[in-house]
């Protein structure tokens, strides 16, 4: 069998320096196109060489690196056929017949949604758009056409949404869940909480068939003779080559659910998704000392917020951004908090059109990506309403325009400028918002530095005429706090001129990405926030990820932290540029997951690598985490440097490290491969995190 192969060939994640990243030349990269593709591959894995499947290259951490071959679900450059099918094979050719009975209640979709089955290598932004649907039921391969057709019902129509999403939407459904991504939604688990059933082709190419077991799909979701006559094939490597687990404890089950892909490769799953609704957000400007203490109140008003004019919807969603950097003479740090609720999708009903938008025929990318293209899915601006008409489509963010091209911080840099300048000139009588902001009571405390501020603004005005659009943000950044946080200038009045306008400046980006904004819209809309067209400000950058229960006091303690040593790293003429963002989510089944509490609290560090600062702080922020004290737990797709050690403290048995939850996931490894003989996916990653048998 022939399957698509490069070799000595670059792999680069999507957060890498494009211009060369820490992959220069992988042995082999392998493109399957198919079920079958993907079971010979792993059946004929020669001796002593090891696999790992990757998805769209969004993971940060070294989780989706190979020790040789990388398996790629998804091409990220857009060149070669990927896994992208919706499939009707199971969804609903195979479902269990005592549940279509159950299914053709119109109240079945209120309660329970309804089920797609999908390839790997399916972004979320494709399936969200494919989600957001209307079926029109006339073919019968589909859940709608199917109901219509063998049971007179049309409440599989749609269209669907997701019941919670990540901040972005460019990862593959498996590739989200498999590590762990959640969103910010408080009162219910992560993205993994949506996955139903998985299809799994372990080292040997045997295929595992995983169903969690749930009362709501009673008496189980799929009929086991029809599944076994669609999958226990010649060409799937059988007869006797498919498995079915389906067990009471879902300890299989939880244990693939999050596992980095060292169980195989996932070549597809059922996936849940409920009656396609709106959200409404609101986003204001408070301080961190105001709110910090307001974290461990569940019952407080950071969680039980009411949305202006929906009274009866509850909030689900929590999130405060954190600007590292202080003001009002280092006593305060903006914060910009995000609140969101659910409610009926005629209430704010824009945002399909600016974020999925029409069908584009295209025969060539539907054939890449085995799915029907959008004009808009996976490559367009935020959502953003317009400030006069809140529910119809604006053009995008300064912000936005900017991260597209780089030239975001001239304008930045401009604004700065003339509030310095006026300050200057004025002798201290013009206090425009963003100087009085910085300096405790308004411009007073700054009359002191007139002449240093001076020169400053001599600075300033150089790096603007020297300004290079095609520059990224990060290096713009790093070459203004250069200049302005210079540990070697003698003068004490030209550093704390200096200072003072750096922290202009970051007051000034921060207030742009966090300033006040409230807007409604389809669910996906207002959940997946990623600019799609960035070319800038999300490039090369390095984040961790830090959970903790939020009710527990070190989870404050961590941000002060981070807080106190990026004041004094400004001291030293360097700075941090990028956020810490918390964010809160329920808990989840995986046996590995890192959501293990009622409230966890997820607190994300990132920054862009071309500035000298910020690679200090997210080190800083790792070593603090994994110190026993603070008891943090590491995303796995992010930036993860733990040991087994740390593993086995954080996910083990207290009395018994190798036992309690990592114990059951390895013993479920440890049977799914043969007692780590079967070794494919086995990784560097895996090995030093002891996620081995």
């Amino acid at each position: 069998m022939t399957i698509d192969r490069d070799h000595d060939k670059p792999w680069l994640r999507k957060h890498d320096d494009p211009r060369g990243g820490p992959f220069p030349s992988v042995p082999e990269t392998v493109y399957p196109k198919s079920l079958e593709e993907l079971v010979d591959l792993c059946r004929t894995r020669p001796h002593g060489v090891r696999y790992k499947a990757a998805g769209s290259h969004w993971a940060l951490s070294d989780a989706a690196v190979s020790d040789h071959t990388f398996i790629e679900t998804h091409d990220p450059r857009g060149r070669r056929q990927v896994l992208g099918k919706t499939l009707h094979q199971v969804v609903p050719g195979c479902l269990h017949p005592d549940l279509l009975e159950r299914m053709k209640s119109p109240e079945f979709i209120d309660r329970y949604g309804t089920l797609c089955h999908v390839e790997s290598g399916k972004r979320i932004c494709q399936l969200y758009a494919e989600l957001d649907q209307v079926d029109p039921c006339t073919d019968a391969s589909t859940l709608g056409g199917f109901m219509k057709k063998y049971h007179g019902v049309d409440h599989f129509a749609g269209p669907w949404g997701f019941a919670t999403l990540g901040g972005a939407g460019g990862q593959t459904i498996v590739g989200a869940f498999n590590t762990g991504t959640h969103g910010g939604d408080f009162d219910r688990g992560p993205l993994s909480d949506a996955i139903k059933a998985i299809h799994l082709v372990a080292d040997g190419g045997r295929q595992y068939w995983i169903e969690r077991v749930d009362e709501r799909w009673a008496p189980q979701l799929t009929d086991d003779t029809l599944l076994t006559a669609s999958y226990d094939r010649p060409e799937y490597g059988g007869p006797d080559n498919f498995t079915i687990i389906r067990e009471a404890d879902n300890h299989t089950f939880n244990a693939v659910l999050v596992s980095v892909g060292r169980f195989g490769v996932i070549y597809s799953v059922v996936v849940r998704a409920q009656p396609q609704y709106s959200l409404w957000e609101r986003r204001r400007l408070h301080l961190w000392q105001d709110v910090r203490q307001q974290i461990g109140d569940r019952d407080g008003p950071l969680y039980t917020d009411s949305a202006p004019g929906h009274s009866e919807a509850r909030q689900r969603f929590l999130q405060i951004a954190v600007c590292l950097t202080p003001h009002l003479n280092f006593g305060r740090n903006l914060v910009g908090v995000t609140k969101r609720w659910q409610m009926d999708l005629d209430a704010a009903p824009e945002g399909h059109a600016q974020r999925v938008g029409a069908p584009v025929n295209d025969p060539a990318a539907e054939q890449r990506n085995q799915a029907p293209v959008y004009q808009f899915a996976g490559r367009s601006f935020p959502y953003t309403p317009d400030e006069d008409h809140p529910y119809r489509s604006a053009e995008p963010s300064f912000l936005d325009r900017a991260c597209a091209d780089g030239s975001f911080l001239e304008g930045v840099l401009k604004q700065a400028c003339k509030e310095v300048e006026e300050f200057v000139e004025s002798h201290g009588a013009v206090v425009a918002a963003g100087v009085g902001a910085i300096a405790a009571a308004g411009g007073a405390g700054l009359l002191a530095l007139l002449p240093a501020l001076a020169l400053t603004l001599l600075v300033l005005k150089a790096l603007l005429d020297a300004f290079n659009s095609d520059d990224r943000l990060g290096e713009h950044l790093n070459n203004i706090k250069n200049e302005l946080l210079d540990p070697s200038e003698p003068d004490p009045a030209k550093r704390a001129a200096g200072l003072f306008a750096w922290q202009l400046i970051s007051y000034k980006v921060f207030e742009e990405m966090q300033g006040d904004m409230e807007f409604g819209a389809r669910s996906y809309a207002v959940m997946d926030r990623w600019n799609y067209l960035d070319r800038s400000c999300a490039v090369n950058v390095d984040s961790v990820e830090v959970f903790f229960d939020a009710m527990d006091d070190r989870l404050v303690a961590f941000v002060d932290a981070l807080i106190a040593f990026e004041i004094d790293q400004e001291f030293r003429g360097k700075a941090c540029i990028g956020w810490v963002s918390l964010r809160f989510t329920g808990r989840c089944e995986a046996l590995l997951g890192m959501q293990q509490h009622d409230t966890t609290c997820a607190i994300e560090v990132a920054g862009l690598k071309d500035v000298s600062g910020t690679q200090e702080l997210i080190d800083y922020a790792v070593r603090l985490a994994l110190n026993p004290n603070m008891g943090g737990v590491l995303h796995w797709g992010q930036r993860n440097d733990s040991t087994s050690a740390d593993v086995e403290r954080l996910f083990g048995d207290k009395s018994d490290p190798a036992n309690g939850r990592l114990g059951a996931w390895r013993r479920e490894l440890a049977a799914i491969t043969d007692g780590n003989r079967l070794d494919g996916f086995s990784s560097e990653f895996t090995r030093r995190t002891g996620l081995e048998a």
